[in-house]
């Protein structure tokens, strides 16, 4: 994968999303865009951390794997263009190590794009660089 983005890509994704009421209020900014594959940083607030291990709550790992999916889809389909709006079907998580920093890193990557369905991958990774999640959702585009 190159590391250069997609200047313009970039720049209509940010708009696209990093505006919206809930990206802002999770704090998501988009770091890479080519088409089919993009990244995500975060930090993490501290009421987002699990009380007992303080390790990052396993629901935002799964936003972000889900919002960054979503995204991605966004970087092969232009929303008003190609497509009126896209939905999860599905989606699973696998937890493999806790996220103990604030600073998370998800990437996603578009594995098949299909007619109606696209599935797509997630990958979380903590400020070390650390695998700590995996995830794959199935997404329909309403055209």
């Amino acid at each position: 994968m190159p590391e250069v983005s997609d200047q313009a890509l970039l720049e209509r994704l940010k708009l696209e999303w990093e505006e919206t009421p809930f990206w802002k209020w999770m704090g998501f900014h988009i770091t890479y865009a080519v088409p089919g594959t993009c990244r995500v940083s975060f930090t993490a607030r501290p009421e987002m951390f699990n009380h007992d291990d303080y390790t990052l709550h396993g629901g935002i790992i799964a936003t972000l794997i889900d919002t960054v999916v979503g995204m991605t889809i966004c970087s092969v389909y232009e929303t008003g263009k190609d497509m009126t709006g896209h939905t999860t079907t599905d989606i699973n998580v696998s937890y493999l190590e806790g996220v103990f920093t604030p600073e998370v890193t998800v990437e996603g990557r578009i594995l098949r794009k299909g007619r109606t369905l696209v599935v797509s991958e997630g990958d979380v990774r903590d400020a070390n660089g650390k695998l700590c999640a995996v995830g794959r959702a199935t997404y329909m585009v309403f055209r």
